[in-house]
């Protein structure tokens, strides 16, 4: 069973990175979201969504250990912690947006690959932030 806070730092999390990443990328990509969007599309989006979501509450020691640093910052480390979820975040949106100012026309499969780039410190940190988790159990 999942416990109170295992459930306030999911969503702490989840809403903090979508934040960040869902309306700008919105507001920038207006053409998008005016379009029909394809249902196959959709359902594969939200299938993705809910596994990434339970995964997020089988890591909650690393997600509860992860917002805490984001909420206070105490250290260099934290700093960075912090910079690393932010960069994750953000890239969703400004990476594309740099690339089409930097290089019109640039390939989607580069973009793709530099927003993963881009997620990897934090997915690292999460990791190993759930290991220490595990750990001290």
């Amino acid at each position: 069973m999942v416990g109170g806070q295992a459930i306030r730092d999911v969503t702490t999390f989840v809403s903090a990175y979508l934040v960040l990443s869902l309306p700008p990328f919105l507001v920038l990509n207006r053409e998008l979201s005016a379009e029909v969007v394809d249902l196959a599309l959709l359902a594969t989006v939200g299938t993705v969504a809910l596994f990434l979501l339970a995964v997020l509450f089988v890591i909650s020691d690393g997600v509860g250990k992860y917002t805490r640093f984001l909420g206070t910052v105490t250290d260099g480390f934290s700093v960075v912690v912090d910079l690393s979820f932010v960069l994750a975040a953000v890239s969703w949106w400004l990476v594309p947006e740099t690339a089409l100012a930097v290089r019109p026309g640039v390939e989607l499969g580069v973009v793709l690959a530099a927003i993963i780039t881009c997620q990897v410190p934090m997915l690292f940190f999460l990791s190993m932030m759930t290991v220490l988790g595990h750990a001290q159990k």
